[in-house]
């Protein structure tokens, strides 16, 4: 995984995280991920909110990839390959289980 859209590939959260994991490592140690997934207008979304290990390393991944920052936390939403939601089923959202230990 070279980008942010390289990451829509990705079906699901097991799939999606090992892969988010290995391009953000790229710049330095993540040291908190959480995920919350959404249904919006069909289509299942990850929300990520990601800290590194240190401001310099946050600053070079938000440069090489475009990523924002919203409250002190980096954040990106990425739209999965899952099988999309029914319509009228509403949004709806849940944070997923993280498999990193705090």
């Amino acid at each position: 995984m070279k980008t942010l859209g390289d990451l829509s590939a990705c079906a699901d959260i097991a799939t999606l995280r090992p892969a988010l994991l290995e391009l953000c490592g790229r710049f330095g140690v993540v040291q908190r991920l959480d995920v919350l997934t959404a249904s919006h207008e069909g289509t299942q979304q990850a929300i990520c909110f990601l800290r590194m290990g240190s401001d310099a390393e946050e600053q070079a991944l938000m440069r090489a990839l475009g990523v924002g920052r919203f409250g002190g936390e980096l954040v990106f939403v990425i739209d999965l390959q899952a099988r999309e939601v029914e319509e009228d089923a509403g949004p709806s959202s849940q944070w997923a289980d993280s498999d990193l230990q705090w």
